[in-house]
């Protein structure tokens, strides 16, 4: 007897940690509502599996938001990726919010540097812009200050890639990030009634054990 009372407490135990997993994940997406390019992240499953066995990204693109700000920058397929330089080499990004910063380069929120082929040292495109140069950056992220090129934004590409795919570079815009507001906030409220329910259960389950203790002792 008391080795069945154990393992339903176990695995109560289980689905409860399960279940503040589920709630720290949705939590994560409602943080990122308005962050930039960010990716909903899903559960295996909200409510009907007792262990978190997968977690997913929704590579699913965003809506597109005008900004008209030069450097604010948007890509047309979700297998691509902007590069920025990270600690440790070159980072995949879909985060487009770049300026400049102090030192004249072209980075984005988390001042990684954006990646950018053919610049000619000879022109520095921070030194252009800090000039107030006429910035165009077209599809194939071919940057001209002035008219005069100067460099094109590195991309990369994800395994889903269909052959011949490519993506485009859009100038003056944003990719919001893609989490369905309302869809995380019922799944916060469903996984929580689901807690209360594994409590409700835990306690009977400890208060059966307890009488059982009182009642015959430990070795039940």
């Amino acid at each position: 007897m008391a080795s069945f009372q154990s393992k339903n407490i176990t695995n109560l135990y289980d689905a409860m940690n399960s279940s503040v997993r589920r709630i720290g994940i949705i939590q994560t997406n409602l943080e990122n509502v308005h962050t930039v390019g960010f990716k909903s992240i899903h559960p295996d499953s909200v409510l009907f599996s007792d262990t978190l066995k997968d977690v997913f990204r929704d590579e699913s693109q965003g809506a597109y938001l005008p900004t008209e700000q030069n450097l604010d920058l948007a890509l047309t397929s979700e297998t691509a990726f902007f590069l920025v330089e990270g600690p440790e080499g070159p980072e995949r990004s879909r985060d487009g919010q770049f300026h400049l910063n102090q030192e004249g380069k072209i980075v984005d929120s988390q001042n990684r540097e954006l990646v950018i082929l053919d610049q000619d040292p000879e022109k520095p495109i921070g030194e252009a812009l800090i000039n107030g140069a006429d910035c165009e950056i077209n599809k194939d992220g071919h940057i001209r200050l002035n008219g005069d090129f100067y460099g094109r934004i590195a991309l990369d590409y994800s395994n889903k890639r269909m052959p011949g795919e490519r993506a485009f570079v859009l100038q003056g815009k944003l990719e919001s990030s893609n989490v369905d507001l309302q869809e995380n906030i019922v799944k916060i409220m469903q996984v929580k009634r689901h807690i209360d329910t594994v409590q409700g259960m835990l306690s009977m389950e400890l208060g059966i054990d307890k009488a059982l203790i009182e009642t015959y002792g430990r070795n039940v």
